[in-house]
């Protein structure tokens, strides 16, 4: 278990130096350079995961104690989609009702990062239909493209670390850094802990989710919020449970 604590420390303290955005907008060349950089050290850190994907997973399974247990039941939730959609959406309506505009712009400029790292992780799930490792324990390896195996990346580890860097970058207090980063961290260590994902998938899902809130939030900093000012939150009661999403007028 300390293998897989060390990799989603690392990975987390990493993770602010991702979402700083560029200090000059006109240095295309630079910024061109740090997504090279960036590209290169994801596909170095994703290779060298899946090398000590067996290694993790055979430790994971020897080391469960009750306090790892009860930290991953209460990590989980925090990269769940359904519960940080419900945490923005009320949100996003309580600062309606205090007349916090800044507060509704930065909760929809998070959920559209988070809307749409989900969606990427959802289509990158389904087209490498890699297996978990509760379903192919030992061999991480096992691929069947559309077969409805959906372990790379991590779903849960790309909506923490996207919905941790949007945060960052939405806020301006000096703690938000250190609660954020750690806890999506803990959040990707859940999926391995609880045997739902390979550590490579929390890597991968950790990077996507970095690099798409950075995208986002790169793009409303240059362009504004546009048409976006009329996404609000839609919750729509269902058999089992609430729907989740964002809503906007076009007209």
């Amino acid at each position: 278990m300390k293998t897989a604590f060390a990799v989603l420390l690392t990975l987390a303290l990493a993770t602010p130096a991702l979402a700083d955005p560029a200090a000059d907008s006109t240095a295309s060349a630079h910024r061109k350079s740090h997504a090279l950089l960036w590209g290169a050290a994801t596909v170095v850190a994703i290779g060298g995961a899946a090398c000590l994907d067996r290694t993790i997973e055979e430790e994971t399974d020897e080391s469960h104690t009750a306090f790892e247990e009860g930290l991953s039941d209460f990590a989980e939730p925090f990269g769940n989609a359904a519960f940080v959609g419900a945490a923005l959406a009320v949100t996003w309506g309580a600062a309606h009702l205090t007349d916090k505009p800044s507060l509704v712009r930065s909760t929809v400029r998070i959920g559209v990062s988070d809307v749409t790292a989900g969606l990427e992780a959802f289509v990158l799930k389904s087209a490498i239909g890699r297996k978990r490792p509760k379903d192919s324990p030992g061999d991480p390896f096992q691929f069947e493209p559309f077969s409805g195996n959906e372990s790379f990346p991590s779903g849960h580890t790309t909506i923490a670390f996207c919905t941790a860097v949007a945060i960052d970058r939405e806020s301006k207090a000096r703690w938000v850094p250190f609660v954020v980063y750690p806890m999506a961290g803990l959040v990707g260590w859940s999926r391995i802990h609880d045997d739902e994902h390979w550590t490579s998938d929390v890597v991968a899902g950790a990077a996507l989710g970095s690099w798409t809130a950075t995208a986002v939030e790169n793009h409303f900093e240059k362009h504004g919020m546009g048409w976006f000012q009329r996404f609000c939150w839609t919750v729509t009661p269902e058999p089992h449970g609430l729907a989740l999403g964002l809503a906007t007028a076009l007209n």
